[in-house]
């Protein structure tokens, strides 16, 4: 595994069963055996967060699930979580979640939790002094395939269980047709130019012979230069850190995205479900 991905994996892991400790930047890095500096660089890099941000996050979730399951005083859970005076917990409560302690309890609201990171296992490698993701260019003809469209919100709830049963019965459904290639498959994303958290999701697999179309859809990828990443892991996990590790690795490398109606291309190999390997292709205009 890359070493900036474990050693903040072994964090959030430490941070986890220690949220009751002060868990400050000095004691974690010196725990890591990375100087300040580093770490604290490493861990934003890694998991999207700063280390202050994500460790306050991480308590006042904590203090939010307790108050709201159990009948320990306020006052108790803040002591408890490492908060030295109850007006500074008060306060920071607040200002996450927009409501008082007190009114968690008292109206049983629901606030929108920072959950424990999932440190996502991908290549993260120093240029000159920055660390980003990994990236390789690469050719890619034009690909035609055949499959499935899905306009996903992911504003709705229910974002993340349309798409898996929307792709899946279309993978399942194609498993055993010998018109499709069937050692990879692929998934298209683009925001169709919308800014409102709609994005066109394309499943499809390459036809190696005439393809029946009633059910499918066919689309075509366009040929061109790609930057290529790899990531270990699922792909709603992955989501959460590809956009900030994408536009690092442009600012570093000093890229330009190819505006050609492809957000991404992901391509998959058979055995994903055991391996949750996957290539993440962005459309760029020249190689770097």
């Amino acid at each position: 595994m890359n070493f900036y991905v474990s050693a903040i994996r072994d964090t959030v892991e430490y941070i986890e069963c220690n949220l009751g400790d002060s868990l400050s930047l000095a004691a974690l890095s010196a725990q890591a055996g990375i100087s300040d500096f580093h770490f604290n660089r490493m861990f934003k890099t890694v998991s999207g967060m700063t280390l202050k941000q994500y460790v306050l996050g991480r308590k006042l979730s904590r203090a939010c699930q307790q108050i709201a399951s159990t009948d320990q005083t306020v006052l108790d859970i803040a002591l408890n979580l490492g908060f030295e005076y109850p007006e500074v917990f008060s306060r920071a409560f607040k200002k996450q979640f927009g409501i008082a302690p007190s009114e968690v309890r008292r109206k049983r609201a629901r606030v929108q939790e920072i959950k424990k990171a999932s440190i996502v296992e991908r290549d993260i490698v120093n240029y000159r002094g920055t660390l980003a993701l990994k990236g390789n260019c690469v050719f890619l003809d034009e690909l035609t395939l055949c499959g499935v469209f899905t306009r996903a919100d992911t504003n709705a709830g229910t974002f993340e269980r349309d798409l898996r049963q929307r792709n899946g019965a279309f993978l399942t459904q194609s498993a055993e047709d010998e018109t499709f290639r069937q050692d990879l498959f692929y998934t298209v994303v683009s925001c169709g130019g919308r800014e409102n958290g709609e994005y066109d999701v394309f499943c499809g697999k390459s036809p190696v012979g005439e393809v029946s179309m009633d059910g499918y859809d066919s689309f075509h990828v366009p040929g061109g230069w790609y930057v290529n990443f790899s990531y270990h892991g699922d792909m709603f996990d992955i989501s959460d850190v590809f956009i900030d590790d994408l536009y690092k690795w442009i600012m570093v490398k000093e890229a330009q995205i190819n505006p050609n109606g492809i957000g991404m291309l992901n391509i998959y190999r058979s055995d994903y479900l055991e391996n949750n390997a996957v290539r993440m292709l962005v459309p760029i205009k020249k190689p770097v």
